[in-house]
């Protein structure tokens, strides 16, 4: 069985500090996208982008890595359990990273696994981006998105900034598994100047 436990995961930066226990959890209200008012058109863009946002990130990043903060059995929170009533599993695996760009967290990403995976198709993962396995594996099928709003201080950061987040299902068979993904405060999605300069020049 794949374990990875750290008690405490703190990433101290030098505009951001990310200061949590494993696990961190997401228990924040989730609505579809029809129902919240997202601020601008550019983290629209973010939210509802159905590529992956590990190679996006990469692409606009000169220095990209993914943080582990940690990965072990646990039972879903009820927000969770609900998206997975029709699920074909019982047991899961709570999985929690930061994708981070130029020395800088932009991106806490919590999964809930069906065991079922984790001894086959996500096997030994470590420090292996989930979605380069997903999106390589067109088994899979992805549902629409859900959206919520958090805060940054329920992630250990010192700030009063709202952060925006978005989950969907993969499928493969009869079991389910849920990516969760916060944008963080130094997160491209929220317009950052240099990075948004790069993401317009590659889509000239």
């Amino acid at each position: 069985m794949t374990c990875y436990h750290t008690n405490r995961f703190i990433i101290r930066a030098f505009r951001v500090s990310f200061n949590a226990t494993f696990p961190v959890g997401l228990a924040v209200d989730w609505q579809a996208p029809s129902g919240i008012t997202i601020p601008n058109a550019h983290l629209k863009n973010w939210l509802l982008d159905t590529g992956s946002l590990t190679e996006r990130v990469q692409s606009l990043s000169d220095h990209f890595s993914l943080e582990l903060i940690g990965q072990r059995t646990q039972i879903p929170h009820d927000n969770e359990l609900s998206l997975l009533h029709n699920n074909g599993s019982t047991s899961y695996q709570a999985r929690e990273i930061l994708l981070c760009g130029n020395h800088q967290p932009w991106v806490f990403a919590r999964s809930i696994i069906p065991q079922a995976f984790v001894d086959s198709e996500l096997s030994d993962l470590g420090r292996e981006p989930l979605g380069k396995r997903l999106f390589n594996d067109t088994r899979f099928t992805r549902s629409q998105f859900q959206l919520c709003t958090a805060q940054a201080s329920q992630f250990g950061i010192n700030s009063n900034q709202t952060l925006w987040g978005r989950r969907s299902l993969f499928t493969l068979d009869n079991y389910s598994m849920i990516v969760a993904e916060v944008f963080l405060p130094h997160s491209p999605a929220y317009g950052q100047s240099a990075t948004s300069e790069k993401e317009s020049e590659q889509q000239l």
